[in-house]
């Protein structure tokens, strides 16, 4: 009869796997929210490290049980799932932006509201914003995009062999992404922004040739009302920015990292 039993070494390739998963999955923005429980996440990474593992057994090697190779491992694993997250949180953060500097111009910056994905308080359009994005990366198959490069970065890199493809990473260009949260923000705040201000030079004319009228009243009214009709008009070319962002961080991705 043959014995059957489990070798340390792929138990190790297992965990290494289920460490880089579950670190991406806990820092995304749609899976680190309160909303969803903490066991269904933990089986949600689980259950995907196990179908990576099945196929990817043969094509990466074990992890070695040598206790510096096995920190070396568990250091790269975090590292690299905090790579992939943070390039997608560059691109969230810039419409967060977008929508704080929005609410600043259209008086909103005092209404804010408790965020529950990261607890802290942020504002209405903020809020849109986030929605927005989030629909639209589903609804452009993101997560299925993370998943197959979440796979093809454990056969491009192996666990184990992060500092070894460090030369490899571009890691200078993950550091220039971020400065892309500013302009991309203003990029889809420019809009609005422009329209506010020739409303408020429109409104310093009324105070000069109009002074009987009392502009503080009815500048909090018409800001306001200015700002949601051509945020409206706006939603089209919004979705059309954030539809060319999650591309340019899909090609990101896929060029740089993988």
């Amino acid at each position: 009869m043959e014995v059957w039993y489990i070798s340390i070494n792929h138990v190790l390739t297992f965990l290494a796997i289920f460490l880089r998963v579950s670190i991406l999955l806990f820092v995304l923005p749609f899976y680190r929210g309160t909303e969803l429980p903490i066991s269904f996440k933990a089986l949600l990474a689980l259950f995907i490290a196990l179908i990576f593992y099945i196929p990817l057994s043969s094509k990466i090697p074990p992890v070695n049980t040598n206790p510096i190779e096995l920190a070396s491992v568990v250091i790269g694993e975090m590292i690299l799932g905090l790579i992939f997250a943070m390039t997608v949180l560059f691109f969230l953060g810039a419409f967060e932006t977008a929508g704080d500097i929005i609410s600043f111009q259209m008086g909103f910056g005092f209404a804010r509201v408790a965020d529950p994905v990261t607890g802290v308080q942020i504002t209405l359009i903020s809020r849109f914003f986030q929605i927005f994005a989030s629909l639209l990366f589903f609804a452009l198959n993101g997560h299925h995009f993370f998943i197959r490069a979440l796979y093809t970065s454990f056969v491009k890199i192996p666990p184990g062999s992060f500092f070894e493809s460090m030369e490899h990473l571009q890691l200078d260009r993950i550091i220039s992404l971020s400065g892309l949260i500013f302009t991309l923000a203003f990029k889809i705040a420019a809009p609005i922004i422009i329209v506010l201000f020739i409303s408020e030079i429109g409104m310093g004319l009324i105070v000069k040739f109009a002074p009987q009228i009392n502009i503080l009243v009815v500048s909090f009214a018409l800001t306001i009302i200015v700002g949601i009709l051509f945020a409206a008009l706006s939603i089209g070319e919004w979705a059309q920015a954030i539809q060319d962002s999650f591309k340019e961080l899909f090609l990101f991705i896929f060029k740089v990292l993988i």
